[in-house]
């Protein structure tokens, strides 16, 4: 019982360790429902951690950049429910300012499966609205916000062919985080065996190592319960000639000491069969001469 429990302990242990993932700067709306955020350079917006998004969402968030700068939503997927009736059921509505109250950069509610588009904010904060019935779920929508400027751009900043300005350090990411993608372009990727790594190539990764190091630890722990609590299998099943080890079965406080039965911590009573074993303080284990002599037998009698 000791050892089921022990094995059961560090089952829970391993499951309660944290997971991670390699990715860059982003979130996920059903994680950070209804908050604010800030936005340096650029951050990523999932609607779901799970492949489709959940049934009965109300929920926004907003972003913010540095007064001097915009806010440029790029969506690089967007698979909502269509329309029911004429109207959308599933809908994300993008606003020009910090809360939901503000106007609407879209001109009605974005549903359905819709091609990539670019929104900018007239000031430094955009909000999101994101709402669902119970029924119809897809795969959502996967956004990123950049902070711009207007050209002409400052030093430290990358100028788009769309007249927009963005970081520096966002050139060459394998995001295209100017919109028309010339931040990309003329790239030297990251390669792994020579092939060009693209975007999902560290969570693939990072998910891959983790699997694998899940899978090791499984193993160990599932070989070392086994080995403690392997008598317990013939626990409840009758003893064939062969495994009959003594002439009388001596049994304990649980279960027959034979030889399929048999555990390291009782050695020393059958090396030392006039000797005492005692475990904790309830149970007491005694061999005397007479039925040690009596029950002693070559372990090949019945091989």
């Amino acid at each position: 019982m000791k050892g089921l429990i022990l094995c059961f302990n560090i089952f829970c242990l391993f499951l309660s360790l944290p997971s991670f993932s390699l990715s860059i700067n982003g979130g996920y709306l059903n994680l950070i429902c209804n908050t604010t955020s800030y936005v340096g350079t650029s951050r990523k917006l999932e609607s779901s951690t799970s492949l489709f998004y959940e049934p009965d969402t109300s929920c926004y968030h907003s972003v913010t950049v540095d007064a001097s700068k915009k806010v440029m939503l790029l969506m690089r997927r967007f698979d909502l429910e269509t329309e029911v009736k004429g109207a959308c059921v599933d809908l994300v509505n993008i606003h020009d300012g910090p809360t939901t109250t503000d106007t609407t950069l879209n001109s009605s509610p974005l549903c359905g499966e819709l091609p990539v588009s670019n929104y900018t904010s007239s000031s430094n904060s955009m909000t999101i609205w994101f709402q669902t019935d119970s029924t119809g779920n897809r795969h959502g929508f996967d956004f990123i916000f950049v902070a711009v400027t207007a050209a002409p751009c400052s030093s430290g900043q990358f100028s788009c062919n769309n007249s927009v300005c963005i970081d520096g350090s966002l050139q060459c990411t394998v995001y295209n985080e100017c919109g028309d993608n010339t931040d990309e372009e003329n790239c030297v990727y990251q390669t792994l065996n020579g092939v060009e790594m693209d975007e999902n190539a560290p969570l693939i990764i990072g998910l891959t190592i983790g699997l694998f190091i899940a899978a090791i630890i499984g193993i160990i722990i599932g070989l070392w319960c086994w080995k403690q609590n392997r008598w317990r299998l013939f626990a409840n099943r009758p003893l064939t000639a062969k495994e009959v080890v003594f002439d009388e079965t001596t049994y304990t406080t649980a279960y027959p000491v034979t030889k399929v039965y048999y555990k390291e911590r009782y050695q020393d009573v059958y090396t030392n069969p006039t000797k005492s074993y005692t475990e904790g303080s309830s149970s007491t284990l005694t061999f005397n001469e007479q039925a040690s002599t009596s029950t002693r037998k070559d372990a090949n009698v019945y091989e």
